[in-house]
């Protein structure tokens, strides 16, 4: 019952987060404090531990480049799509339409369903969807918006929105290090990891934080709007990954799965930083959690069973 109970206990964080707020424990604007946690400790640290053990396999670095490709593209055909909306709620679309929580959410599933094939499956799936999860997305979004002003922006400045983002920095550390087959002391994993284990906690306590019910309709209307071409595109991910790609068959059951992971948790944090609708943005972020949940249990168990 693992694969039920883990992620039940992140939506159980992201409830316990929206009512220490709602009764004053937390403050309006506290849930920047988790953020920057989050951001410059514990994600890093996370990603430093999803390589403890880390096998080089050629083939599998292919998968790298599909989560690179499957987190890109509905970002860019969003931005083709939205030329004429508002700055701000086409800033929420990009950062709210593509990428997958796989290591917070999504890994105590797969390891569940499909064992230790499927999760370093999913972690290299992973790496190449965390370019632009950690780093990435913000960087094209505000310089293709123009979110921080009217300025033209050099290839340095667009550079530098990489490089000031520690998670997307480790990530390319560690994966050249794997592409080098360079192996890191056992001390490095020991020390990152209690920071990694607190990761999962940190960043659903802050999207519950960030959490608002949606009354309006109209910001109902959007969010539906936005899963509703997210989930579109995750189902023709799954059927591509499952029927056209050379991997073996619990490699592509795994991806299927992983197509159908929830927003990313920095989603709220760069849809902040690009002066979108940051509680629109929690409000998203918390119901692809809950549909998520659903459609992946759903689809583990029928691979599993048959």
């Amino acid at each position: 019952m693992d694969y039920i109970f883990k992620p039940m206990s992140f939506v159980f964080l992201i409830a316990l987060g929206y009512i220490l707020k709602r009764n004053g424990v937390f403050g309006k604007d506290d849930h920047r404090i988790l953020s920057k946690i989050l951001v410059n400790i514990t994600m890093p640290c996370t990603i430093i531990q999803a390589f403890d053990g880390f096998q080089r396999d050629g083939q599998m670095f292919i998968l790298v480049g599909l989560g690179l490709f499957c987190a890109f593209l509905p970002i860019l055909i969003m931005y083709l799509t939205t030329g004429g909306v508002e700055k701000k709620l086409r800033a929420y679309r990009m950062l709210n339409i593509g990428g997958y929580n796989i290591g917070c959410f999504s890994l105590p599933l797969v390891q569940v369903f499909f064992g230790n094939v499927g999760a370093v499956a999913a972690c290299m799936f992973d790496t190449g969807n965390a370019v632009m999860m950690t780093g990435g997305a913000y960087a094209m979004t505000s310089t293709l918006l123009k979110t921080g002003g009217e300025k033209k922006e050099s290839f340095g400045d667009i550079l530098m929105k990489f490089l000031k983002s520690l998670p997307f920095d480790t990530y390319m550390l560690m994966i050249t290090l794997a592409a080098l087959d360079i192996k890191l002391p056992s001390a490095i994993f020991t020390l990152t990891r209690p920071a990694g284990q607190a990761n999962a906690f940190v960043a659903m306590l802050m999207i519950g934080m960030m959490f608002e019910p949606a009354g309006d309709k109209a910001l109902l209307r959007e969010t539906a709007r936005e899963l509703a071409f997210r989930y579109l595109f995750a189902t023709v991910s799954a059927l591509a990954v499952y029927f056209l790609t050379p991997f073996e068959l619990i490699v592509r059951q795994t991806l299927c799965v992983v197509c159908f992971a929830p927003l990313s948790s920095l989603a709220p944090i760069y849809t902040d930083r690009c002066n979108g609708n940051t509680e629109l943005a929690s409000f998203t972020n918390s119901m692809s959690i809950a549909i998520s949940l659903v459609i992946m249990l759903t689809l583990g168990l029928t691979f599993v069973l048959h």
